[in-house]
């Protein structure tokens, strides 16, 4: 799937490979009749290039919250020669993860993958309200279903809780001013659309860096109308209590935040954390930090923010 942070720059949309493909295949070490879990379907772009490598006798399982995201991937996967790799698409959170495997008949995983982007298709469409580069009303659900939206958080919340937000989710130095200049902007009608809360706050956050001023409140705004942080946080945990011994994860991140959040959840189930419920594995890192390569940053530019980390969960010997 083609992921990008929202800081990533506009203009026309074009056609961009899965992040870190290669590396995550090579990093993954996909193999016949293993059991794969993408946690964050999106386009289906790494879902439907690790299907071949599953043949024969495979399973590959694809998860997604947003409806519209596992609409697309019937389509694309309905083109795929499957090789009797066999098929599931769940229209779910990865927060759900321990529910949804055993619910489809497995117990447990060979190969995740999780990552924590968004999906171009999502940020592309001005009906979702993710962008500032397109107009469109204040969104950004993931899940449609659900109720709240980035126009209930920026025109209904206190400044206090506007200013967390913005601080701690978007890593925003300039909250104060962009929060000060939203409540005055409300109180004399309220912010409807994504370009009308760009200007808002373009005008109280001074410019000149290489990302538009919008950019760090417009991610904390999908953080907290997503939930992202207890997603992540529950969704690792339990990608690590439902790998098989041997089994490995692989995890894209795209700002600090995201890999502070990687880190809160994974060191308990490592050798410097407190292990596991049971004590008798652990997570290990398979590989260092990996981040695209010169070729793949010419061919898209949005990937330059994104980090893989790939885990390993062994058996401790007794």
């Amino acid at each position: 799937m083609s992921r990008m942070h929202p800081s990533s720059s506009g203009g026309k949309r074009t056609r961009h490979e899965p992040v870190l493909l290669k590396q995550v295949v090579e990093l993954l070490a996909l193999g016949p009749g293993q059991v794969f879990v993408d946690c964050t379907l999106g386009g289906a772009g790494h879902f439907s290039a690790i299907v071949p490598y599953l043949a024969p006798g495979g399973v590959a399982i694809g998860i997604d919250r947003d409806a519209q995201a596992i609409k697309r991937a019937r389509s694309i996967i309905s083109g795929l020669e499957l090789n009797g790799v066999s098929v599931h698409l769940v229209h779910a959170s990865f927060s759900e993860l321990e529910r949804v495997i055993p619910v489809l008949g497995f117990g447990q995983a060979d190969r995740i993958l999780m990552d924590l982007g968004l999906s171009s298709d999502q940020l592309d469409d001005p009906k979702r309200g993710f962008s500032f580069l397109r107009d469109g009303p204040l969104d950004m659900r993931q899940d449609t279903s659900q109720e709240l939206t980035a126009e209930e958080v920026v025109n209904d919340y206190p400044a206090p809780d506007l200013l967390q937000i913005l601080r701690e989710y978007g890593e925003e130095r300039h909250a104060q001013r962009i929060v000060n200049a939203i409540v005055d902007a409300r109180r004399g009608a309220p912010i409807l659309s994504t370009r009308q809360l760009a200007e808002i706050v373009a005008r109280a956050a001074p410019g000149g860096g290489r990302i538009h001023p919008a950019t760090r409140t417009f991610q904390a705004l999908r953080i907290e109308v997503g939930g992202e942080v207890d997603q992540i946080l529950d969704g690792l945990a339990s990608a690590a209590r439902l790998l098989n011994i041997g089994g490995r994860l692989a995890v894209i991140t795209f700002h600090g935040l995201e890999e502070r959040l990687v880190k809160q959840a994974l060191r308990p189930f490592t050798r410097h954390g407190d292990a596991t419920e049971t004590k008798e594995w652990i997570l290990v890192r398979a590989s260092g930090v990996t981040k695209p390569d010169r070729d793949e940053l010419s061919a898209n530019p949005r990937s330059r923010s994104a980090k893989l980390r790939v885990f390993e969960k062994m058996a401790v010997e007794s």
